[in-house]
């Protein structure tokens, strides 16, 4: 791949020339590539599946920039050369992740803490939390509330869990585009 800079011939040029070479636009340059066929290879189901991915993530960031507000999050968050569809798009495409639980603090009475590690490539928008039993009972389900350093989540129980041995907390973080991740600790 090659880059044209100041060539009054390639400036802002863009699309391919006698199905050879093919100029785009991107960070304000003219990028010049050999042009590409169809692969030769039948895709497989894993490439299907990340295509389709691609697909809505772009059809997200579709929708995502015609609401200014949202758009006005995005443009904040792009870097040079990219924009705030870039920006969209990335966040439709990668989930967030639960990168911990931390449980120190919880003994099963009302009242004790969960602490929630979750992430994102753009911004988390929520945390649930939800406690089952050993044998699989729901004792409760609730919102975790983001803390001042936004990655950590503080969940505080509403309900006594007299069966603590083998209970399962699982969090599940979701981001701006509603994907969502979960994970789960086993007490």
């Amino acid at each position: 791949m090659a880059q044209a800079k100041e060539n009054v011939l390639t400036m802002g040029l863009s699309g391919t020339v006698a199905k050879q070479l093919t100029f785009r636009q991107w960070a304000g340059r003219t990028i010049v590539g050999k042009k590409r066929g169809p692969s030769s290879v039948p895709p497989t189901d894993e490439f299907l599946a990340r295509q389709a991915k691609f697909k809505s993530s772009i059809a997200y960031a579709k929708g995502a920039i015609k609401d200014p507000a949202v758009k006005a999050l995005y443009k904040a968050a792009a870097k040079l050369g990219y924009s705030a569809f870039n920006v969209a798009m990335a966040d439709a495409y990668l989930a967030p992740t639960v990168n911990s639980i931390n449980t120190g603090n919880y003994h099963g009475a009302a009242g004790d803490t969960i602490i929630v590690n979750a992430t994102d490539d753009f911004k988390v928008k929520g945390v649930t939390v939800s406690i089952h039993t050993a044998a699989g009972d729901l004792v409760e389900e609730g919102i975790a509330v983001m803390q001042i350093n936004e990655t950590d989540w503080l969940y505080t129980a509403t309900q006594a869990n007299a069966a603590l041995a083998g209970s399962k907390i699982t969090a599940v973080a979701s981001d701006l585009p509603g994907n969502s991740t979960p994970f789960s600790v086993n007490l």
